[in-house]
């Protein structure tokens, strides 16, 4: 920091010397009453300004946005009269344009009644330059929220398209260079330097011009020059939504454009688009991948495109401190602190990772020599020295290791508790940890290792892996090898105490030090961390990197384990990699093409805990949409409880077990009095199967009534009453769907009192005429909230009529309990108690998160149904009510009522519905926002009128969704649909994290 008085000390300390560039942007802009201005568009353009003039922005220019008469959209613009060389430079610019690639949405010049492009004005004695151009409608892409990945590739592309558009202009008559010009950057920053006052922002201003100064200097100008706009920022970058949809509407602003290194404008529009962003380095690559598409880069202008964003960023960060410490005019929608902060980033991002980035991005390899010495290492057969004495054996610290079972992936400690153990516990010789592994050590900061890992004692001797040259590379013990001619390389050696001096050489086998003491701040032993460098790095490199980063790092940072001897017979050290790949290859050679899978890019699952689950790469996915686990994945009550059954007694229910009757008496408790048999299944399919099966054998009748749209299972006999499925096949004789009482699409809506009446009174019309015509019902079969019928909440006073009217007519009810039961829907333990006290099914089946994942599952029905179902011989489950089964059961009741879940349900459910139906007031792609406790759904619609379901939306909605850690999927007939339905333990910060999440995907679009 400044002491007091530093920072005025050195702006009086800068004012002998006089930069003309920084006085002209800074001098103001001209002025000329608006009735004068009037005139001027009138009699030198004919345009008859109708409204009041609206002032733009503008550095020299005076900008000034016009509307005529007739609607037209113009702008006025006004400059001094020594800029008329660069006015005549811009107009022929924008005709150019416009012959060249009309389709561009850029200002057109605008004649004036003479013919003439421009009008020469006076004022007071001084001459000024007025000229009048088109409107380009949109609004600046810095203002436009939240920017999607397929806006990016369009700011990209279409800027790309700008560029190759301009670089075919000549021009006799160039404009000179002015102060943003590139070839001026060393000069704005040394002037700027002096003003900036944060210590912070003023050390990464100069490590910016230290690191880059030198592109300028000696690359620049041999650089492809060409004409170039070299002000795409983002405020002159035009943008407009339609939908979810933004894309560039246009480009403005052609007032700094001249002819110079072509990259220029990339690098511009990069250093301005990048700002407040939480990924700058991925903006840059996305920009750059669209941009090369419409103009290619050489692999000279990739090489210095970072270096050219970070001086960019620097100038304008730097200028601004200095306008703001002078007082001066300039552009105040670049004073932000997102600027100063962009800058603060790049000079603490490798420049080998910056410039590797955009390299790929073009296509071209990470760094020219990266990919011999990946090949030499790929390919070199001769054994290498050993680093270490002993044995090398990996441990597998990955999220799939044996390692964290039974470790809490929310707790960092126990999982680097349970890491350090696994280490420890190698009986013999050197425990390594492999390149590539996702360290699962602390799932919110996920990324792999770069390097190899031995761990080993502090004093423990280091050898060289083969001769090489001992050096320090950005502050790091190294060895350097050239192996071959062409091949040159780097070995890093992290936690090594070394015994050599920079500058000896040292031969394969040679000691070059020990293993330092002490441990990293990760709580794992002490270690030695190799890793190859391809290139020479002029910053220090990770020891691990996150996944956007992981693609550069790795082609600059490769695989080091072919250096490693001394590995177990049979058990060779290799590099982690996913198995994503090899499970779909899996799925798809032996599992039916229809099985199907959550999301377009499927995760690889290998752990969960709670309302989380964590893929293969150790990232955390909090569930949304999991009503299988309904009191949280892998409870350890739960865990606890089946494995102490399994080490007891599994056995089928023909003998007789304790657990069997006490489970069933406390299912039964939950349930109102009479329903108190119990045939326990293994899945709610079997339930349902068996529930239907038993009510045609006691009325003698076949058909059932169902809600249309509903699901129940895939047995054969179930999948006849799921429309879902027989939709497919036709829809049995049997089977009769009443309406969907749908209040957002259904007959009878939100404002309807007497909806569940008018509903219910179209099963009641299907029973009668069912009857009518012999063939009376056996079952009405209904969700007490519609499932895969799209999360439709069933209205009040729906069920009571309708079980009234199936008593009086014998028809048995049926509630299928199997996705809404055990107290999810917050309102009672039972979804069909929802609808009242008078609500008492003969029958009711129920699965799923009856066991937490295990297959439990059950129907529950009176004494006196099950006595008549008797003589149809003896029921008998192999697995049903097994042993662990009912352990599971019993304690998964325990933790309902410990930890109050149901109550959680219709609170935090309550909670999550608010936060929903607020997203619904600002995003006009939500139609409808419904549900009970914790199953609720967000409906999309196209338009809000018509209805339309925008399906094809909800599934990218989903996906994006998943890319921010969220997980949640389509139901419904339209696929419209978000389901959500967590396990009852979701809290109400996990419910603001997945309102948020909804909200940034919504709001960026696509």
């Amino acid at each position: 920091m400044n002491q007091p008085g530093e920072g005025s000390h050195r702006v009086a300390a800068k004012t002998d010397h006089i930069d003309e560039r920084f006085e002209r942007i800074t001098a103001g802009v001209p002025d000329l009453p608006e009735p004068r201005i009037r005139e001027i568009l009138r009699d030198r353009f004919g345009v008859r300004a109708a409204a009041a003039l609206r002032p733009l922005a503008g550095e020299t220019d005076r900008n000034l946005y016009v509307r005529d008469e007739d609607g037209a959209e113009f702008v006025f613009k006004l400059t001094g009269r020594a800029d008329l060389p660069a006015v005549e430079f811009q107009s022929a610019l924008l005709r150019h344009l416009a012959d060249r690639d009309p389709s561009l949405a850029v200002p057109r010049v605008v004649p004036g009644v003479d013919g003439e492009t421009v009008a020469i004005v006076e004022d007071g004695g001084r001459e000024l330059v007025a000229r009048v151009l088109t409107w380009v409608s949109g609004r600046p892409l810095a203002e436009a929220g939240r920017r999607s990945a397929e806006l990016m590739a369009d700011v990209g592309a279409v800027t790309g398209r700008l560029t190759a558009a301009t670089a075919t202009f000549e021009h006799p008559d160039p404009p000179a260079p002015h102060y943003w010009e590139f070839g001026h950057m060393g000069a704005a920053l040394a002037g700027a330097l002096p003003y900036v006052t944060d210590g912070e922002l003023r050390a990464a201003l100069e490590r910016v011009r230290e690191a880059y100064g030198p592109v300028l200097a000696e690359r620049f100008a041999e650089l492809p020059v060409a004409v170039v706009h070299h002000d795409l920022n983002a405020f002159n970058v035009l943008v407009t939504r339609t939908g979810q949809r933004t894309r560039v509407s246009g480009l403005i602003d052609f007032g700094d454009a001249l002819p110079t290194a072509r990259i220029a404008d990339l690098a511009v529009l990069a250093a301005s688009v990048m700002r407040g962003q939480p990924d700058p380095l991925g903006v840059a690559r996305a920009l750059t991948a669209s941009y090369h598409t419409a103009c290619p880069l050489t692999e000279a202008e990739a090489d210095a495109l970072f270096p050219l964003i970070a001086l960019r960023a620097a100038t304008v960060a730097g200028t601004a401190a200095r306008l703001n410490a002078e007082e001066r005019h300039g552009d105040p929608r670049h004073r932000s602190a997102a600027a100063a902060d962009l800058v603060r980033t790049l000079a603490a991002t490798s420049p080998e990772l910056g410039v590797a980035t955009l390299r790929q991005a073009c296509g071209m390899a990470a760094h020219p020599a990266a990919g011999a010495v990946t090949a030499w290492l790929a390919g070199h057969a001769a054994p290498p020295a050993k680093l270490l004495d002993g044995a090398l054996t990996a441990v597998d610290l990955s999220v799939t290791g044996d390692a964290y079972d039974g470790a809490d992936p929310r707790e960092p400690a126990e999982l680097r508790a349970a890491a350090r153990a696994a280490i420890e516990a190698v009986p013999h010789g050197v425990p390594v940890g492999r390149y590539g592994e996702p360290r699962f050590l602390e799932p919110a900061d996920p990324g792999e290792a770069l390097g190899v890992e031995l761990f080993a004692p502090p004093g423990t001797p280091v050898s060289a892996p083969l001769a090489g040259r001992f050096e320090h590379v950005a502050g790091e013990p190294a060895l350097c090898h050239e192996p071959a001619p062409g091949v040159r390389f780097w070995t890093l050696y992290g936690g090594l105490a070394p015994a050599l001096a920079d500058g000896e050489d040292v031969p394969a086998g040679g000691r070059i030090g020990e293993i330092a003491p002490g441990a990293d701040d990760d709580g794992l032993p002490a270690r030695l961390r190799l890793r190859v460098a391809a290139v020479p790095l002029t910053a220090p490199a990770p020891h691990r990197t996150g996944p956007a980063e992981a693609g550069a790092w790795r082609a600059l940072l490769p695989d080091p384990t072919p250096l490693l001897a001394g590995c177990v017979a049979g058990r060779a050290v290799t590099a982690w990699t996913p198995v994503i790949d090899t499970a779909l290859r899996g799925r798809k050679a032996h599992l039916p093409e229809t099985h199907p899978t959550y999301f377009q890019q499927p995760i690889n699952m290998v752990r969960a805990r709670d309302c989380r689950f964590y893929d293969e790469h150790g990232r955390g996915y909090l569930d949304a949409l999991n009503n299988v686990t309904l009191v949280g994945h892998c409870h350890p009550r739960l865990v606890a409880a089946a494995s102490r059954q399994l080490g007891r007694l599994n056995t089928n229910s023909r003998f007789v077990y304790d657990l069997l009757s006490e489970y069933a008496e406390r299912l039964t408790a939950t349930l109102p009095d009479g329903l108190d048999v119990v045939y326990f299944v293994n899945s709610g399919s079997e339930a349902n199967d068996l529930a239907l099966r038993i009510s045609r054998y006691l009325t003698k009748r076949d058909d059932v009534v169902i809600i249309d749209d509903a699901y129940h299972g895939y047995t054969t006999v179930v999948a006849d009453v799921s429309p879902s499925r027989y939709r497919h096949y036709g829809k049995p004789d049997t089977t009769h769907p009443t309406p969907v009482p749908d209040r957002y699409r259904g007959a009878y809506g939100y404002d309807d009192p007497q909806a569940g009446a008018k509903y219910a009174a179209h099963v009641i019309e299907t029973f009668d005429k069912l009857a009518a015509e012999g063939r009376a019902p056996a079952a009405y079969l209904f969700e007490a909230l519609l499932a895969g019928g799209g999360q439709v909440v069933l209205p009040p006073g729906y069920l009571a009529p309708i079980f009234a009217a199936a008593a009086e007519r014998g028809i048995v009810t049926i509630a299928d309990e199997v996705q809404v039961g055990f107290g999810r829907l917050g309102e009672a333990f039972w979804g069909f108690q929802t609808q009242g006290p008078e609500v008492v099914p003969d029958m009711v089946t129920m699965g799923k998160s009856m066991g937490n994942g295990f297959p439990v599952a059950a129907l529950v029905t009176t004494r006196e149904i099950s006595r008549a179902f008797d003589p149809t011989g003896r029921f008998f489950s192999t697995y049903g009510g097994n042993p662990v089964a009912c352990a599971v059961g019993l304690e998964l009741l325990d933790i309902m009522e410990e930890e109050d879940l149901q109550r959680n349900a219709l609170i935090t459910g309550g909670y999550l519905l608010e936060r929903l139906g607020g997203l619904a007031a600002k995003h006009e792609l939500i139609g409808d926002v419904r549900g009970q406790g914790f199953y609720s759904g967000v409906e999309f619609v196209r338009d809000r009128e018509t209805k339309e379901p925008a399906s094809e939306e909800t599934l990218i909605i989903c996906e994006r969704l998943k890319d921010e850690g969220v997980l949640v999927y389509p139901t419904g007939p339209h696929w419209n649909i978000l389901k959500l339905k967590p396990p009852l333990s979701f809290t109400p910060a996990m419910a603001d994290e997945f309102a948020a999440a909804l909200d940034r995907v919504l709001e960026a679009g696509w």
